[in-house]
């Protein structure tokens, strides 16, 4: 979806503007009954009751399942967190033996060194965007010591290359994890548009059952228009939203070499 078309269709700021502009249209056609045949003469309480309670139980029914997805994404992510968390302390780990087992060389002490700070690390830290001076050493030196001319010092860099890329590739992991939950806020949102729409429909509930008459009528049917229109605007929110976050999970699609073929 075109980045513009998703604000539209997700912000508040938006989507007011929106359900103003359809309420107008609306209380133009019940001002103007000459005009639009609009006639609320045969409206009667029960009739808007139910429509007010229609609206409000298909909102509530979202709200329910908002919450359930919600509560997925979330452990999702911390899930994911903690096992990405502990693989990397697991490879630290084994980072760790394989350079105890090296000879003494000032190659393996700035090994060493990196991953004693990154072994300090605890989950409340990560993402960090400064790695530390260790971690800015051990790459100024990577490349010298690759293209070093002593074998064993070149077999050392290949070897730590395996150990440290895939803790690079931890770290970078626990980063987009961290990214997506930041994210997941977005939900959070939509799930309190949810709750004030059902809110304000109960408002018009009560005041439909004690004030209804003829002067009250027509505002008691932009009212319930505007919940309308936000409950519509409410759904294709979560449906863009379900949308982007399933194409997030199928990224890898668009990446492979076969549809790159394809289109």
């Amino acid at each position: 979806m075109h980045p513009f078309l998703y604000r539209v269709s997700t912000q508040l700021k938006y989507q007011l503007p929106i359900a103003a502009l359809g309420v107008a249209a609306i209380a133009a056609c019940v001002f103007q009954p000459q005009l639009s045949g609009v006639d609320l003469s045969s409206l009667d309480r029960s009739t808007l009751i139910t429509s007010i309670a229609a609206i409000a139980s298909i909102i509530a029914l979202f709200c329910s399942l908002s919450i359930a997805w919600i509560l997925f994404i979330s452990q999702q992510n911390k899930s994911e967190r903690v096992t990405a968390y502990d693989l990397l302390k697991e490879r630290l780990l084994e980072a760790q033996k394989w350079l105890f087992s090296q000879p003494n060389s000032e190659e393996r002490e700035l090994c060493l060194a990196l991953v004693f700070e990154l072994d300090k690390l605890d989950m409340s830290d990560i993402p960090q965007t400064d790695r530390g001076d260790e971690y800015r050493e051990y790459a100024n030196t990577l490349e010298s010591g690759l293209d070093s001319k002593n074998d064993e010092q070149k077999l050392f860099y290949l070897t730590s290359i395996i150990y440290f890329g895939y803790i690079e590739h931890l770290l970078n992991r626990i980063g987009l994890i961290s990214i997506r939950q930041v994210i997941s806020r977005a939900f959070i949102e939509t799930l309190a548009k949810g709750i004030f729409l059902v809110c304000f429909a109960v408002l018009i509930l009560v005041t439909s059952t004690f004030w209804y008459g003829d002067a009250t009528k027509p505002w008691l049917v932009l009212t319930t228009s505007f919940t309308g229109i936000g409950a519509l605007l409410l759904l294709f929110e979560v449906w863009v939203d379900m949308r982007r976050n399933y194409e997030e999970e199928l990224d890898f699609i668009e990446s492979s070499p076969v549809s790159k073929n394809e289109t």
